[in-house]
């Protein structure tokens, strides 16, 4: 680990210091206020030591308690005799710190400024007054500060800055600066949730979490398992800053380190009124006086300690007359009831497992299948029967743990169900064995070994519904749209089987083209998202097929509003859950265009997965988005290596996929600027969506084989875009009409077409290509405007490096076939090579080799590569 921390997100900080410092604004300096632990003498020394270096002389002082008895303390440097008369002293010191070479100024820095001593204050207060020096002091909120400094930023003599505890993000860019390397995303959010940007209290905690092992390089990203273990200097920082406590105070934050938050009044009734007071007056605890008045620990990190020093004994004394006082609570949320059970599993008392399945439920609506699936766990291994094994094995499922799953699930003896609970579970292992594992095969064997249970009870619709998933899943929209509805018309009592139907249907509908169609339905697995625990779950799953749908039919606006929406519903989640929103927002980063928070998001869903059991459908639309980011960024490097990481996956779950797979192949080669397998590849793809009736995917992909440069598609474009519905399709046709046709003016039409509905990469191909028209008719200044038109569409996107976008901004005497034959060959690639990628003789490669060198004067690869790579 780094000794010396790099300074992470105080630019502005720094700025507003130089700017108040060298009088760009009219102030004598700064005043840098926060809690302890966020950075301010380290942004302050920062600050003063690196303000034009040789025309400042910077001076630096730190107050402490001890020093503060003495007169002149902080100063005790400068300060000489302090028997003389004081006032002589002072001046002595104030003469001392601002002694400079001629033409140099003098900035001083005053660490702690609160402890100061009234003469110390005195001379801080002289250096602004007089205006013979710049100050820069630090000060602890909350803390009594001399008069003399007070009076500083009161009269507007100091600039105040509050500096706050790092972001989320801050924090994360800090550690893997340190580190040296990117933390898997969980861990960076663990991290951050429990220092909230405390640098102190964060590099203490890495210090121990690394020598201890549990925070770890694991195949690239840093990983943070098991629980942290507060070490001896940490509990002392920690114990220092907190104070010394009346043992009726430290009780009060042992109940909340066990068990917050907790309602006033019942930490009033577990302690003492006035504890309570005394603890909130100190800044330890904060109470929301709002609602039930809940009571929280000011920092996380106060719960961590109180913990540590606590014995085991006293820890489950505490959880158990926690949760005894919980089970009194009338008419208790599901936040209560799932710590109650929490503090029962971890205390003596004896295991009550219809709580803790209820519990498990209840976790899971709050969407944290870990907990869930040890609640669940812990109620099944106390005797709490079919519900308890049935919430573990979703909990488990939704984990990507699917082979834990299908043991728990298959375990469960039959002959002890209902015929209801033999669906309900035999739905929940087709859908594992489907999405989770990838066995579609299975998962039909598993329904019908149902279905006679399920005639018996009247519930062939949830059965049904999981046939229609897997239809789905493999590729046959229609039979999948025929058998959900059937399914859904029936309807079916069991929540999980409704949701299989309702995501048959959006795969269904949005492969048909139907896309008009679908939002009631999304509507409905939406709402069951919200009144379902067990539902509840599947809320990131469902709004991947919702969104995955629009963006075929070109609804990209929407496609953003819905996933903004979706994640501002699930603001604060754990675990996997987060995985999978922070997919979804890379999906819709990447559809509108957003080409760096696409790769960022992606990445970070794809690093989360890496210890998935098995490969989850979040990592493969992750692998896809990023592939795909990546090559359209102009990274061909970075996108063929998440290629081969999403070819690697053996997962027959999501075969509905398999157009997208390819055409992520296909943005590689045309990253590597092999255009003929680029296009030949997209056609692939959409004869693969074709033969399985994929209409809007097989438009999609011969929209991106247009966007490459093929001339051939637009007949079937047309007859694509009478039966698809949304605005992409018609636009695209007109694309690839106007390509086809040489028209620069249908080209603009069609490009506009596109940004409209939210779509600038697609738009930024087709102005591109209406520059590349213009400038081969010779009207150069058309070509001009219409590459300003892509130029500016690509600065939307912040980094959009396609191939029709390279060959707008790059004009050459070249044809499109010289420049990739040239592109191949400074890749180091042979004439036989680039021959058989090209399907050409090596004869006609030599030709348009020998054609380039004289157009542009140029013999050799090397030379001619310069042509197009600019390198």
């Amino acid at each position: 680990m780094a000794s010396v921390w790099p300074l992470v997100g105080r630019v502005e900080e720094l700025r507003l210091i130089n700017a108040a410092v060298t009088g760009a604004d009219d102030y004598a300096g700064v005043v840098i206020a926060g809690p302890p632990g966020v950075g301010k003498s380290r942004l302050a020394h920062e600050a003063i030591t690196h303000i034009r270096p040789g025309r400042w002389v910077p001076r630096w002082a730190r107050a402490t308690s001890s020093a503060r008895t003495l007169p002149l303390g902080a100063f005790a440097e400068w300060a000489g005799d302090i028997a003389q008369d004081p006032m002589c002293v002072v001046r002595g010191v104030i003469d001392h710190l601002t002694a400079a070479p001629h033409g140099a100024k003098v900035v001083v820095g005053v660490d702690d400024a609160h402890l100061l001593d009234d003469l110390s204050a005195f001379v801080v207060h002289q250096l602004v007054q007089r205006q013979i020096a710049k100050v820069v002091v630090t000060i602890r909120t909350g803390e009594p500060t001399p008069d003399a400094v007070t009076a500083l930023w009161k009269d507007e003599l100091l600039q105040r800055i509050e500096l706050q505890p790092l972001s989320e993000n801050e924090t994360g860019d800090l550690v893997a600066a340190v580190l040296g390397g990117p933390l898997e995303p969980t861990t960076a959010r663990r991290l951050w949730k429990l220092t909230r940007g405390n640098t102190l209290y964060l590099r203490h905690l890495l210090e121990s979490e690394l020598a201890s092992g549990r925070l770890a390089k694991d195949r690239g990203p840093w990983v943070w398992t098991g629980e942290p273990v507060i070490s001896g200097g940490l509990a002392e920082l920690i114990d220092t800053q907190i104070g010394a406590l009346p043992p009726a105070v430290g009780t009060v934050l042992d109940y909340l380190a066990v068990g917050e938050p907790l309602s006033e009044q019942m930490l009033i009734q577990l302690t003492d009124p006035d504890a309570v007071e005394a603890a909130n007056s100190a800044g330890l605890i904060t109470v929301e006086h709002h609602g039930r008045n809940q009571a929280r620990l000011v920092h996380p990190m106060y719960g961590e300690a109180r913990r540590a020093q606590a014995t085991p004994l006293r820890l489950r004394r505490l959880r158990a007359q926690l949760a005894a006082e919980l089970g009194l609570v009338d008419n208790p949320d599901i936040g209560d009831v799932v710590r109650r059970a929490v503090l029962t599993l971890e205390s003596d008392l004896p295991p009550d497992p219809v709580l803790f399945t209820q519990a498990a439920a209840a976790a899971m609506s709050l969407l944290d299948n870990d907990l869930a699936e040890r609640l669940a766990h812990a109620s099944a291994s106390s005797g709490g029967g079919y519900d308890a094994h049935f919430v573990r094995g979703l909990a488990l499922a939704i984990l990507s743990r699917g082979g834990e799953a299908e043991q728990v699930l298959a375990q469960i003896p039959t002959a002890t169900l209902t015929d209801d609970q033999i669906v309900q579970m035999s739905v929940l292992r087709a859908g594992n064995l489907l999405l989770v594992l990838g066995r579609p095969s299975e998962a039909e064997a598993a329904l019908g070994l149902a279905m006679d249970a399920a005639t018996r009870s009247g519930m062939r619709g949830p059965l049904m519904a999981c046939y229609a998933i897997i239809h789905a899943s493999q590729g046959r929209p229609h039979q999948a749209v025929e058998t959900a509805n059937s399914a859904l018309d029936a309807t079916p009592p069991d929540h999980l089987g409704t949701m299989m139907g309702i995501w048959a249907l959006l795969i269904g509908l949005g492969d048909l083209g139907h896309a008009e169609q679908i939002e009631p339905i999304a509507a409905r697995g939406y709402e069951l998202a919200q009144r379902s625990p067990l539902a509840s779950v599947l809320r990131f799953r469902h709004c991947n097929f919702h969104i995955f749908a629009l963006r075929l039919a070109g609804y990209v606006t929407e496609t953003e509003a819905i996933t903004a929406r979706v994640r501002r519903e699930s603001p604060d989640l754990p675990g996997r859950m987060e995985a999978a929103s922070t997919e979804l927002l890379g999906e819709a980063a990447l559809a509108a265009g957003h080409l760096p928070a696409a790769r960022t998001l992606l990445e970070r869903a794809h690093l989360s997965t890496l210890d998935d059991t098995e490969p989850s459908g979040v990592r493969i639309f992750a692998l896809l988005g990023l592939s795909q980011a990546l090559a359209i960024s102009g990274d061909s490097t970075a996108a063929g290596h998440a290629l081969r990481e999403l070819d690697s996956i053996q997962h027959d779950g999501f075969a509905f996929l398999e157009p997208q797979r390819i055409l992520a192949k296909a943005w590689v080669s045309g990253a590597n600027g092999a255009m003929t397998e680029a296009i030949s590849l997209a056609n692939h793809a959409a004869d693969h969506a074709r033969n399985h009736d994929q209409f809007a995917q097989e438009m999609f992909c011969l929209h991106t084989a247009t966007r490459f440069g093929d001339t051939t598609t637009a007949h079937r474009l047309h007859e694509l875009a009478e039966q698809v519905d949304g605005p992409r399709a018609p636009a695209a046709a007109l694309h690839a009409t106007a390509l086809a046709a040489g028209d620069p003016d249908g080209l603009l039409d069609a490009s506009h077409q596109f940004e409209d509905m939210g779509d600038p990469l697609a738009a930024m191909d087709a102005a591109a290509h209406a520059a590349t028209t213009h400038r081969r008719h010779g009207r150069n200044g058309s070509a001009l405007t219409a590459a300003a038109r892509a130029q500016r569409l690509a600065d939307t996107c912040d980094g959009a490096r396609t191939p029709a976008l390279t060959e707008a901004l790059q004009p050459s005497p070249l044809t499109a076939r010289q420049r990739e034959i040239i592109t191949l060959a400074a890749q180091g690639l042979s004439n036989k090579q680039i021959a058989e990628k090209m399907t050409l003789s090596v004869r006609t490669i030599e030709g348009h080799l020998y054609r380039a060198s004289l157009k542009t004067g140029l013999a050799g690869r090397d030379d001619l590569g310069t042509t197009i790579t600019g390198k």
